[in-house]
């Protein structure tokens, strides 16, 4: 297991700055070390302080995020990035995912989707740093899409990511999750949790078992189809 992820923010708006600052306190796998207003600022305490990530803005006074992003690559500044940003042009993010970020968080986002998006960093943190050798198959199960995904358009509210991470869990473990078993270990939500496994119920992906107990009504356990 992988110890807590230093993380800084780099972001010129306050109440942005405060949603990100609060979203990643929910997130129990990373720690906030530090946050600048300017690109100008936040290369400095970068090169400092030396977080494993950073969550950047691209519109920013002094320095771009995309002008940080080239000057911390030309650095060999050891960093991943996550960009959370409202800048939309295909440009930007072009040369943002050429400069190796790891995703792309568009304004206005809520906590899903910060929450899909650290949670996939941390799974590629913890292969990268638990296996003595990495095998195609754990890359492919970092970036697993099924058939079945790619041919069918995901209904609103079920992100493909997200549904990778719960399905992936369940695969891994080989046992059944109850839904605040199976959210302590994702990472997620009950409530998140909850609406992917009643989706995947209804495309006859989850076993339901009943675990009954002298007092009250049963508990109910979800596990996976083989």
């Amino acid at each position: 297991m992988i110890t807590m992820i230093s993380t800084f923010i780099v972001e010129d708006d306050p109440m942005v700055a405060k949603i990100n600052a609060d979203y990643l306190q929910k997130m129990t796998s990373f720690s906030l070390i530090g946050h600048a207003k300017n690109g100008k600022d936040a290369l400095q305490q970068i090169v400092n302080l030396r977080p494993q990530l950073v969550l950047l803005d691209v519109y920013m006074p002094e320095l771009t995020g995309i002008e940080l992003l080239r000057v911390l690559r030309n650095k060999n500044v050891m960093v991943d990035v996550i960009l959370v940003t409202a800048a939309d042009a295909p440009h930007l993010i072009e040369e943002a995912l050429r400069h190796g970020v790891v995703d792309c968080i568009l304004k206005p986002y809520g906590f899903e989707r910060f929450q899909t998006s650290l949670a996939f960093y941390e799974k590629r943190q913890t292969m990268f740093h638990s296996l003595p050798r990495i095998r195609q198959s754990d890359i492919d199960q970092l970036y697993s899409t099924t058939l079945t995904e790619e041919k069918i358009v995901l209904p609103k509210g079920i992100d493909p990511v997200t549904l990778t991470l719960i399905r992936d869990e369940l695969k891994k473990a080989k046992r059944s999750f109850s839904i605040t078993e199976l959210s302590k270990h994702v990472k997620i939500s009950t409530l998140t949790v909850r609406k992917y496994i009643e989706f995947m119920i209804q495309n006859d992906e989850i076993v339901l078992d009943l675990e009954y107990s002298d007092k009250g009504r049963p508990k109910k356990l979800y596990s996976i189809k083989i």
